[in-house]
């Protein structure tokens, strides 16, 4: 057993491992970047970040940032092997914390700690996935949940699930929304007008845009089901992100002959130029935890609609910071768009109310202050 005592590294920070499920485009990832990018280095210091799957775009920027980012590269479903791997990466790095982030990520963390020789702190942020598992992957969770020292929720939604439905001790979680960086985030006009141009709209035209992963979760169908109430109307559509429901979504883009009002324009890094050409931010979720797009969205003080499922409501203030809709509703998401496109004054009322809410509740600086105290606190267990 190593000597070195529990909390404090040879600079008197402690030191952060975050280990991911992925490092691709989404909004896991982009809290995962957030927090090793702008941890207080007076307090902390992250040593690296380990991706399961394969290098994603978050990975690249990591890197960029000076971060030590590693790929154990797997594809597939984790093996016990593939523990002991991890667990070599922790005993190089001789974290204090290690931070895992989804599912796959925390289970191998949990399959790990045991083969790690030195005593470090394991903090979990499962995100919002775990309402959709498999009654096997939950009997696993259910195993190997005692080895965490703390899990983080994204709202507190996540958080009554886990404790009522999971079993989790309350005491063991907690609650940090996610905050969005508002510095350099005003409407750019030159932004607008560009991929309004290559959009092809017209000045009177309204777009609405959502952004999300390509997956059943966003409840894209329901939005382009909206849409088909709605040809003829000035109202347009482009959602951008992939994933495995492109084909579902095309083939029903097709089946509305909706191809020269709604577009999938795919995944896109540039996502804030993309915002200061949206009239209407539509967020059409069948479940969600506190998605960083919707707060983007907001802080750049878009007009929002959104499914009132789980941390949404945390988030949103029906009629006044946005508009909630029931999800997979399409009949009632085509008619608050409608009425939305048709008013430009609540479009700015709700807009500007709804970057007042981020402004006070969700930025960076307070998410950042609360995750660094939490692990200020783990550490001190």
């Amino acid at each position: 057993m190593s000597s070195k005592p529990f909390g404090v590294s040879s600079n008197n920070l402690a030191r952060i491992l975050y280990v991911s499920t992925s490092t691709t485009v989404g909004g896991a990832e982009k809290t995962l970047y957030t927090l090793a990018t702008l941890l207080d280095p007076k307090r902390h210091q992250a040593v690296g970040v380990v991706s399961v799957k394969p290098e994603g775009d978050y990975a690249r920027k990591l890197k960029l940032q000076g971060i030590p980012t590693e790929t154990m590269g797997l594809t597939g479903t984790p093996r016990p092997a593939d523990a002991s791997r991890l667990a070599e990466i922790i005993t190089r790095l001789r974290p204090d914390i290690v931070h895992a982030v989804m599912f796959k990520a925390i289970q191998l963390c949990r399959l790990a700690k045991p083969k790690v020789e030195f005593p470090f702190k394991l903090v979990t942020s499962p995100r919002v996935h775990y309402r959709t598992r498999s009654v096997w992957t939950l009997l696993l969770d259910k195993a190997l949940k005692g080895r965490d020292d703390l899990l983080i929720a994204e709202c507190d939604a996540s958080r009554s699930f886990l404790v009522a439905r999971l079993g989790y001790a309350p005491a063991k979680v907690l609650t940090i929304r996610n905050g969005v960086d508002l510095a350099g985030w005003p409407v750019s006009k030159v932004d607008r007008q560009k991929r309004r141009m290559e959009l092809r709209l017209n000045a009177g035209e309204v777009l609405v845009g959502a952004v999300g992963r390509l997956d059943k979760q966003k409840g894209f169908a329901t939005l382009i089901e909206a849409m088909s109430r709605l040809k003829k109307t000035d109202l347009r559509c482009v959602i951008l992100g992939e994933g495995p429901e492109r084909p579902r979504l095309e083939a029903l883009i097709r089946k509305h002959e909706l191809e020269k009002q709604v577009w999938l324009y795919g995944e896109r890094t540039d996502i804030v130029t993309w915002l200061s050409a949206f009239d209407i931010g539509c967020l059409p979720s069948l479940w969600e935890g506190l998605p960083n797009t919707l707060l983007e969205a907001m802080a750049l003080g878009l007009p929002v609609v959104a499914s009132a499922v789980d941390g949404v409501p945390e988030v949103v203030e029906n009629g006044k910071t946005g508009i909630l809709v029931p999800p997979a509703a399409p009949a009632a998401l085509a008619k608050t768009l409608r009425d939305l496109a048709a008013d430009p004054a609540r479009r700015a009322a709700l807009g500007s109310a709804a970057h007042a809410a981020v402004m006070e509740k969700f930025t960076v600086r307070r998410m950042m202050d609360e995750y660094q105290a939490a692990y200020d606190a783990v550490l001190a267990q």
